[in-house]
Order: C-alpha cells, then structure tokens, then sequence
C-alpha cells in the first residue's frame, strides 16, 4: 500500500473545497432563477387578471353612467356622478397608500419565505 504525500492530499483536498464551492454557487443561482420565475408568473397572471377586472369595472361603471342618465334623463349627469364615485375611491386609495403598501409587501415576504420554509423542508 503506498503511502499518499502531504502534497497528494492538499491538493485533493483544494480540488475538492473548489468543487464544493463551486456547487453552492450554481445551487445559489439555481434557487434565485426559481424564486424569479415563481414572482415572474406571479406578477404576469396578476396583472393579466388586473387587466380583465379593469375592462369589466369600466363596462360596470359606463352601464351605471348610461342607467343613472337615464334616471336623471341627462347623459352628462350620469356620468358625472359615476366620474365623482371614481374620483372619491381614488382619493381614498391615495389615502391609504402606506397601509396597502405595507399589506403589499408583507405578503411578498410571507410568500418568499414560505418557499424558502418549503426548500428547506425538502432538503432535509
């Protein structure tokens, strides 16, 4: 049996630290492409469905123009009414930014750590 030198087993163990190192890098980036894509489709279907409510809430708010005209028996009326209801939300949606932002935020850090929670569970 012969005996490894010193040297030998430096330099397996240099290879070995670089192999090591370099497969934490690649899982690193692996795991940051994951949780991309996941907030990527995220946001895509968000705004897909933001975009399809938007439509409806326009057709929504022209049909209670239209039918508040009606009601008024003056077009310009009706929508005005609907114009100051769209006007008031907004104010209290300007009103309530910092909360909703907060809301906002704190559920993309739920969301990234429980994906973080459920990595973890799989790795064990």
């Amino acid at each position: 049996m012969e005996e490894k030198k010193v040297s030998t087993w430096f330099e397996e163990f240099r290879g070995d630290i670089a192999n090591y190192i370099t497969s934490t890098l690649e899982l690193g980036k692996l795991e940051f492409y994951e949780k991309i894509s996941k907030a990527s489709s995220i946001i895509s279907y968000g705004l897909i469905l933001s975009g399809v409510a938007l439509v409806i809430f326009s057709f929504v708010l022209i049909g209670a123009a239209l039918y508040l005209g009606e009601l008024f028996q003056s077009a310009w009326m009706g929508f005005a009414v609907v114009a100051a209801f769209a006007l008031v939300v907004l104010l209290i949606l300007l009103m309530m930014r910092r909360p909703l932002k907060k809301r906002c935020t704190n559920r993309v850090v739920r969301f990234l750590m429980k994906n973080e929670d459920k990595d973890d569970k799989n790795k064990r």
